[in-house]
């Protein structure tokens, strides 16, 4: 006899506790919790069709936790914690920017200097503090925690869905699914 699978289901406050969405506005109906990893090829091909889905879209919280799978993405790490450092409006920019370069390659700061000085102090700061390690360390283990064991993994609206989206419109696909709307 084989055992039955159901549909994991987890509380959307624990995937979403202590941050801020990247887009949306936090009580929206639709909350898509996405765990990636920079050097995934198949969450390169996500990140673009996921943020042009939720751009300025109301209706949508979107959340970014990171999952580096350290051992065949030695640089997702670096990356991930730049990441996790950068201030939200820019995190698209960042991911593009980062995707531009092969993923066997590591992190170089002058990837980001088309962004304001400013912004990218701000981010060397944070990441030489450690705070971008301790914040990829925490989304780690919250991933490991409610199962992700590969990426892209996403949570929407609390369940779980693991796979690439080939475009936006694969996107709104995946959301309805989950969400009927």
């Amino acid at each position: 006899m084989f055992p039955l699978l159901l549909a994991q289901q987890v509380d959307v406050k624990a995937l979403t506790e202590g941050r801020e969405p990247v887009m949306g506005v936090k009580d929206a109906p639709v909350v898509i919790v996405m765990f990636t990893d920079p050097d995934c090829p198949y969450c390169r091909m996500t990140h673009k069709n996921l943020f042009t889905f939720a751009q300025g879209r109301k209706d949508v919280a979107l959340y970014i936790r990171f999952f580096p799978l350290r051992t065949i993405h030695p640089y997702a790490q670096q990356k991930a914690e730049v990441l996790a450092c950068t201030p939200k409006e820019y995190l698209p920019t960042v991911f593009s920017i980062m995707e531009e370069h092969s993923p066997r390659e590591p992190f170089d700061w002058t990837w980001i200097a088309r962004l304001d000085e400013k912004t990218v102090k701000k981010i060397k700061r944070c990441v030489e503090s450690g705070k971008g390690k301790r914040i990829v360390e925490e989304d780690f283990r919250l991933g490991f925690k409610y199962g992700v064991q590969g990426t892209p993994t996403f949570f929407i609206n609390g369940q779980k869905h693991v796979g690439a989206m080939r475009s936006p419109e694969d996107v709104e696909k995946v959301v309805r699914h989950y969400t009927g709307q």
